[in-house]
């Protein structure tokens, strides 16, 4: 159209109504020359931006109508969810561990190294902790190999208030006195275990007195650690022999005592010791004297020479051809002398703590006979240290002096309606662990009965035993891995052929648009099958990011800058969470330019990267002007 002049008015309407013409012509459409609110029409078009729109209603075609409905989009049991997924068309899709919409909450989560298993662990986890209505922390106990959850934990212990950031805790667990936890070591002013914690102090005891590379104890062992193991709270029990109280020990119980006037002599207990100080008030410090009351691994070994046990297995032969009682005898002794960390009071304390992890990376090896026993040992002992008080109910306050129980109901009434979720990593550890599989499938069976969570993460599904996997009612399959597996998952979980395929072709480990997997649920509607990416935002991904690369400049900016404000930059900097791309970007030019590249030469890339970073941040300038 030709440009009209200003006072060409008349042309103006001729060609404006022959255009409404044309437009009317399509036998849709009507126009009209009176203007409504531009800025009202823009914002109705804005996707989440309001729900009144300015446009006129009217009835879509019945073949566009059909294309819109979700006959085949993915679909969420869970109408909120702390943690949001996607579906393959980028529709958000809910996921709340730990729901109503599940009958037990166990997770099976299996993949190769490198495909994000970690990460989604650490995401459910956090979903957890911000699930809506809820009033507590909830208790998390993560058994780790690796400071994978690491980055959970730091994230979290900048997100509270500093009064409170002694409820989440990252320990790694070394085999040295320092960090001693005596497993006989009961609830605060209880002089006899729990029927779950006798339980499993008979397992412990019997994978100790089981001889190496053998796969079950001599017969008898079993029984005879049941008996020990009673005998040994009897006999220090207020009507037995009871440690006596010394004075020195534990500085802050002397001067505790000092100031609530005990009068003690050579006689006073350790027993009188803890229940005078909680009648005071002071619950931590009683609990530090109840420590010394406690029976130890080593009483063990004597107790077993007992009148009670020789009277019922003196006469008891082990296959080796010695006593049984020798047998168990120096089996255990053997262990107080392998295992500083099992051999003295509690030293390592977790205190008030709610969201756990313990790296078991130094004391749970792989390889011979002793280092997987040794693993076990570790594994059993991380579980009981940071869950045992997971399993208490009322039931057991009858069983409790009268003093003590109002302290434990009030404690148990929380427990029962926290949360509580239990995290075995690189679960694979514990393949020739009998016990730690038995004490899983356990806890598997009476999850649900104490509101407690099970998650396993591994390399494999042959990971698992059949009896786990029948138990899963969430499985994420992280990486499709070769044929084998993808047939092996599709027969065991039948799979649909959609789903075979998708598995297949679509779950790749994480890209650049996040980590796409494949996940089913037994929730009470019944079977649910899908396709989802878990895509996080910058913070998180530099939180949980595994990678050695990455968690070596994330911790060195960790010591220089503080957990908070080092995330904020590298979020800023590497938004993809990650700088292993730009260190092979620059070794690929050393190596153009060099034509070899030593080795080590990726560390020395991330510390360059390192100081520059700093640098920039020093003189206050934009991180992003780095150069890639």
């Amino acid at each position: 159209m030709r440009a009209i002049s200003g006072n060409n008015i008349r042309l103006l309407r001729t060609r404006a109504a022959e255009l409404a013409k044309a437009v009317e012509g399509w036998g849709t459409c009507e126009v009209s020359e009176v203007c409504g609110d531009a800025f009202a029409g823009v914002a109705s078009s804005l996707l989440g931006f309001t729900a009144n729109s300015v446009a006129t209603p009217s009835v879509a075609p019945l073949s566009d109508a059909v294309f819109m409905l979700p006959f085949t989009r993915p679909a969420s049991a869970w109408t909120y969810g702390a943690l949001l997924l996607r579906s393959p068309d980028g529709k958000p899709w809910p996921y709340q561990p730990g729901s109503a919409q599940q009958t037990t909450w166990i997770d099976l989560m299996y993949a190769r190294p490198g495909s994000g298993k970690s990460v989604l662990s650490n995401a459910i986890n956090l979903a957890l902790c911000l699930s809506g209505g809820i009033t507590r922390l909830p208790r998390i106990a993560i058994v780790d190999i690796g400071p994978s959850s690491s980055g959970l934990i730091s994230l979290l212990k900048e997100a509270l208030p500093p009064d409170i950031r002694h409820y989440v805790a990252y320990h790694r667990l070394r085999m040295t006195p320092e960090y001693s936890i005596n497993p006989f070591d009961t609830q605060l002013g209880c002089r006899r275990p729990s029927p779950q914690e006798r339980g499993f102090l008979v397992n412990f005891v019997t994978l100790l007195a089981t001889p190496l590379g053998a796969e079950r104890p001599y017969d008898g062992i079993s029984d005879m650690a049941g008996l020990v193991v009673d005998e040994m709270y009897t006999y220090l029990s207020d009507g037995g022999k009871p440690h006596p109280y010394t004075n020195g020990i534990e500085v802050l119980v002397d001067d505790i005592l000092s100031e609530i006037g005990f009068v003690f002599d050579d006689r006073t207990t350790w027993w009188e010791v803890t229940d005078a100080l909680f009648l005071a008030g002071f619950h931590h410090e009683a609990m530090l004297a109840q420590r010394y009351a406690m029976p130890l691994l080593a009483d063990a070994a004597a107790i077993c020479r007992t009148q009670v046990i020789e009277d019922l297995y003196g006469l008891v032969k082990a296959p080796t051809g010695e006593p049984l009682i020798q047998a168990f005898s120096r089996m255990i002794s053997s262990a107080v002398r392998e295992y500083p960390i099992l051999s003295n009071i509690t030293r390592f304390d977790i205190g008030d703590a709610r969201i756990v992890s313990l790296d078991l990376d130094e004391v749970a090896k792989s390889g011979g006979d002793a280092a997987e026993r040794q693993t076990a040992v570790m594994y059993m002992l991380a579980r009981y240290s940071l869950a045992r008080h997971y399993y208490l109910t009322e039931d057991v306050l009858t069983d409790i002096n009268e003093a003590y129980r109002d302290y434990h109901r009030q404690r148990i009434s929380e427990i029962r309606e926290d949360s509580k979720r239990i995290v075995y990593d690189e679960f694979h550890r514990t393949s020739k662990a009998h016990a730690v599989r038995d004490q899983v499938i356990l806890d598997m069976r009476e999850g649900r009965k104490w509101n407690v969570q099970i998650a396993l993460i591994s390399q494999s599904l042959d990971d698992f035993d059949a009896v786990m996997v029948e138990f899963g009612t969430s499985i994420f399959i992280m990486d499709a891995g070769p044929e084998q597996a993808i047939r092996r998952s599709t027969e065991i979980f039948g799979l649909s052929e959609t789903a075979r395929v998708a598995l297949k072709t679509r779950v790749h480990g994480p890209r650049e648009g996040g980590a796409t997997f494949l996940a089913q649920f037994a929730t009470k509607q019944g079977l649910n099958t899908q396709l989802l990416t878990n895509t996080l935002g910058p913070i998180e991904l530099w939180a949980f990011s595994t990678t050695a690369e990455d968690a070596r400049l994330r911790n060195k900016l960790y010591a220089k800058l503080g957990p908070r404000e080092a995330r904020r930059v590298l979020a800023n900097l590497f938004p993809s969470g990650s700088v292993k791309t730009l260190i092979e970007t620059r070794l690929a030019v050393i190596k153009e330019a060099q034509g070899v590249i030593e080795e080590g030469s990726n560390l020395s890339i991330a510390d360059q990267l390192l100081e520059e970073i700093l640098d920039a941040y020093s003189k206050n300038t934009d991180v992003k002007s780095l150069p890639k």
